[in-house]
C-alpha cells in the first residue's frame, strides 16, 4: 500500500516555490535599482548613506513629499538632495526655503543636471554647477576623472578629511559662498570631453565644495552626487565628510522627492508609519482577521492556494485506509493485494456514481 506521505511531496515542493516566489518579490518590491536611491545597496546605490546616519545617532527619514520638511526641527536636522531628476516648483521651492531659513542645512548635490537651478535661484544663492566634467592628471584617485579635491580650507566640514575624491564631477562657480573644498592646482575643465588638456583649457583650483548662508540655516553644495554612493565612500576623504555633515544631527532627510521612485514595499512602509489613521486601520483589520481566525481556523485554510486539492486528497485517503483497514478486520484471509484491489475498484466506482 503506498504511503500517504507520498501524496503530499507535490504540495510540499509546492509550498517551496509559493515561498520562494513570495520571497523574492518581497525583495523586488523593496529594493531598488536606481541611482543614488536610499534602497539600493549596489555600488551606485545611496544606502550606506542612511547606515552612516544612523552610525552618529541620527535619525533617517526618506521624504517622498517636500512638505515632510516642516514634520522635523529644521535646526536639528541636514536634508540630502542627490542629482533630482526634474526640477523643483514653486510650492516645494517654498517648503524648503522655509526649513533652512528656520535653521535647517541643505546639501545638494549635482553635476551635470539642471534641476538643482531652481532650488539656488529660489534660495537666493549665486552659484551654479558648471556642468563640465574636471580632469586632474597629477592628484587623483587611479584616473584623471578621479580628482582628489585636496585644498581644504579650516572649516568644521574639513575636520580630519585629507582629501576628497570625485568620480567623473564637476566644478562650483560661485559668487557669494565660501570655498570648503577645491581641487590641485593641476586641475582642468574638459570642454570638448576628450580627457585631455587642449589649448583653450586652463588648469586651475577649482571648488568643488561650497557653503552659503541662507536665513539661520546653511546650504552645502557639492558638484559630485557619486561622493555619496555605496562605492565612493570609502574613497580617500569622503566618509569622514559625510560624518562631519551629519554629526550632532538628529535628523538626517533623504528627499527623494523629484528623485527615482522608491520601492513600493518601502512606499507603503513610509506611508503608514507616518500616517496615524494607517496604523489604526491596518492594525485593526489585523485584529479583526486574527479573531476570526481563533474562532475558525479552517475558513483562512480554504483560501489558501491548493487547498481544495490537499483537503480531497486528504479525505481521498482517510476513506482508502478506513475501507482497508474494514477489509483486512472482514477478510482476515486477503492478501493486502487483493484488497487494494478492491478498495480501488469501490472508489472508482464512487466517482463514477
Amino acid at each position: 500500500m503506498r504511503s500517504p506521505r507520498n501524496w503530499s511531496r507535490p504540495h510540499q515542493l509546492l509550498a517551496v516555490m509559493t515561498f520562494v516566489s513570495i520571497t523574492a518579490l518581497i525583495i523586488a518590491a523593496s529594493t531598488s535599482a536606481a541611482s543614488f536611491g536610499a534602497y539600493n545597496s549596489g555600488w551606485d546605490g545611496g544606502s550606506a548613506l542612511r547606515t552612516e546616519a544612523k552610525a552618529t545617532g541620527a535619525t533617517p527619514k526618506v521624504l517622498q513629499e517636500t512638505e515632510d520638511y516642516k514634520k522635523v526641527p529644521a535646526n536639528e536636522s541636514i536634508a540630502f538632495i542627490l542629482s533630482p531628476d526634474s526640477s523643483y516648483r514653486f510650492k516645494s521651492q517654498q517648503h524648503i526655503q522655509k526649513y533652512v531659513q528656520n535653521g535647517g542645512t541643505l546639501v545638494v548635490a549635482e553635476d551635470f543636471g539642471r534641476h538643482s537651478d531652481s532650488i539656488l535661484q529660489a534660495l537666493g544663492i549665486q552659484a551654479h554647477f558648471d556642468g563640465r566634467t574636471v580632469y586632474d592628471k597629477r592628484y587623483n584617485y587611479r584616473s584623471p576623472a578621479m580628482p582628489l579635491a585636496r585644498n581644504l580650507s579650516n572649516h568644521s566640514l574639513a575636520t580630519n578629511v585629507s582629501a576628497l575624491t570625485l568620480n567623473h564631477g564637476t566644478v562650483i562657480r560661485t559668487q557669494n559662498g565660501t570655498s570648503i573644498a577645491e581641487t590641485s592646482g593641476y586641475a582642468f575643465i574638459d570642454s570638448n570631453q576628450n580627457a585631455e588638456l587642449d589649448g583653450n583649457e586652463t588648469i586651475s583650483n577649482y571648488s568643488v565644495v561650497t557653503a552659503h548662508a541662507v536665513g539661520q540655516g546653511r546650504v552645502i553644495l557639492v558638484s559630485d552626487p557619486s561622493i555619496f554612493i555605496n562605492a565612493m565612500l570609502d574613497r580617500p576623504g569622503n566618509e569622514e565628510f559625510v560624518q562631519n555633515l551629519v554629526r550632532d544631527k538628529s535628523y538626517v532627510l533623504l528627499d527623494y522627492s523629484h528623485s527615482a521612485q522608491i520601492p513600493p514595499l518601502m512606499a507603503a512602509v513610509l506611508i503608514i508609519r507616518d500616517s496615524a489613521i494607517a496604523q489604526i486601520l491596518i492594525g485593526g483589520g489585523l485584529l479583526f482577521e486574527l479573531a476570526i481566525w481563533i474562532s475558525n481556523p479552517r475558513l483562512f485554510s480554504r483560501l489558501l492556494p491548493g487547498y481544495s486539492t490537499n483537503e480531497q486528497t486528504h479525505k481521498q485517503l482517510m476513506d482508502r485506509d478506513a475501507m482497508f483497514s474494514y477489509l483486512k478486520r472482514k477478510h482476515p484471509n486477503w492478501e493486502e493485494e487483493r484488497i487494494e484491489r478492491v478498495v480501488t475498484a469501490l472508489q472508482n466506482r464512487d466517482r463514477q456514481d
